[in-house]
């Protein structure tokens, strides 16, 4: 543990790194971490007596928290804060996925057990969670939090060396044979997918567990119907690192939950709130009659059933026609042979910006392989224009199509879409995208 005194820190505490990642290793010193903290919670829940040592968990990638880099990367974490309130007890960092620049989040260990009990209510009753999510993550750390608060070890599915369906499996099975717990696991869509490709036992196993948390970026229609044909129970969730993770689960607000939509953008309040960022002095929280609400730039509707359309500011302005990245990506994963695919903004000197979609479609990728690559790519490039102009108009085909055998992802396996854009830059520099 490293101190830290910095000039807008309201005390002083003691900041430990903790290796990220789903490492046998690297869980077991996070859980420890994250259990210590919920010791000391627990003893203010019984006793209100608060803490004498203020202790700041920080999980970090692997790499980040090595005996010979830890002072380094304490003195890098250190410099970028700017503001600690009193009440931080975690300090995480979001995926940096959309915007490509990660914010520091600062969470009170009390908003993390209000959104690990707020998910045992809503599922059913407390659980064994399995850990296949990189714990400096937060839908990786929540699974140790949770774990915490059912007072059952976490089960570890070491993922940090790739997609491994046999620790998967063997860990699903532990939880689901467990007879006096039920059986959680969180998942990434790719993850899910993954899955379902592998098939055979795995599947079986994953379809005993109580319930598959799957959150971190959007969830296909055709995917989430292929696991619940497979008889997974697939809970999907909305939320993110400033919620504590998932806040929505099946379009329905965790209990202690608000949601609300203004101006067209989703604002959430309740128990699970970040208490900042801490890498800048703007908050996002809008106060009203004493509540805090952060507003979100996710823009949603919102009947008692929260649907979510995308990002707010991620609109395609495209010879003047508004184009939702989030509508070309739903028709393009309606056409046959697409496994996933990325739609993002490319500037244009011409229209001043286009529609780009990489899009892996492994029979295309086989044949341009085979053949001709460029033959193949423009023919594959003219079914997906005619898809998406005859379902949305034409404005919104897009105009620079790449097929891929793997889409850019973050450590936490979400989609890299700034990573997209760089890719897809590339391709079209070496010619290797089809450009209209």
């Amino acid at each position: 543990m490293v101190s830290m005194n910095h000039p807008s820190t309201e005390n002083s505490a003691q900041l430990m790194l903790v290796p990220g990642g789903t490492s046998m290793g690297a869980v077991t010193m996070t859980y420890s971490a994250m259990h210590k903290l919920w010791e000391l919670y627990e003893h203010f829940e019984k006793t209100g007596m608060q803490r004498r040592q203020r202790i700041v968990v920080a999980p970090r990638e692997m790499t980040e928290a090595l005996p010979s880099r830890a002072e380094a990367s304490n003195a890098a974490l250190q410099a970028r804060i700017k503001q600690m309130p009193a009440s931080t007890d975690v300090i995480l960092e979001t995926s940096g996925s959309t915007t490509g620049e990660p914010r520091l989040v600062g969470l009170s260990f009390g908003a993390m057990v209000a959104s690990a009990r707020a998910t045992h209510e809503f599922l059913g009753g407390p659980g064994r969670w399995i850990v296949a999510l990189p714990v400096h993550h937060v839908a990786g750390l929540q699974t140790l939090v949770r774990s915490c608060v059912a007072e059952a070890s976490p089960i570890i599915a070491d993922m940090s060396s790739g997609f491994d369906a046999l620790a998967l499996e063997r860990a699903a099975r532990t939880a689901a044979d467990d007879p006096n717990l039920r059986g959680y696991l969180s998942l990434v869509p790719k993850q899910l997918s993954d899955a379902l490709e592998v098939g055979g036992e795995l599947v079986t196993q994953l379809a005993r567990l109580d319930a598959v948390l799957i959150g971190g970026s959007a969830l296909s229609p055709a995917l989430l119907d292929r696991a619940r044909e497979a008889g997974i129970h697939v809970v999907t969730t909305y939320g993110m690192t400033e919620t504590g993770g998932g806040c929505v689960y099946d379009g329905q607000p965790l209990p202690g939950v608000k949601i609300r939509v203004k101006d067209g953008r989703v604002q959430i309040a309740g128990p699970v709130l970040m208490d900042a960022y801490l890498d800048e002095r703007y908050t996002h929280f809008v106060e009203e009659d004493g509540e805090r609400w952060l507003a979100t730039a996710d823009a949603a509707e919102f009947d008692g059933r929260l649907t979510v359309l995308g990002r707010a500011d991620d609109v395609i302005i495209s010879g003047s026609v508004n184009i939702a990245p989030t509508r070309v990506l739903a028709a393009l994963e309606k056409m046959d042979g697409v496994r996933e695919a990325s739609v993002v903004a490319l500037p244009d000197d011409t229209w001043g910006q286009v529609v780009a979609a990489a899009i892996v479609a492994p029979e295309v990728f086989e044949k341009m392989k085979e053949g001709d690559a460029e033959e193949v790519l423009a023919a594959f490039a003219q079914k997906v224009r005619e898809q998406v102009g005859a379902e949305l108009g034409r404005d919104h085909a897009p105009r620079v199509i790449a097929v891929v055998e793997e889409l850019p992802r973050t450590t936490l396996g979400k989609v890299d879409r700034s990573g997209t854009a760089r890719l897809l830059t590339d391709l079209v520099a070496t010619r290797k995208a089809w450009v209209r």
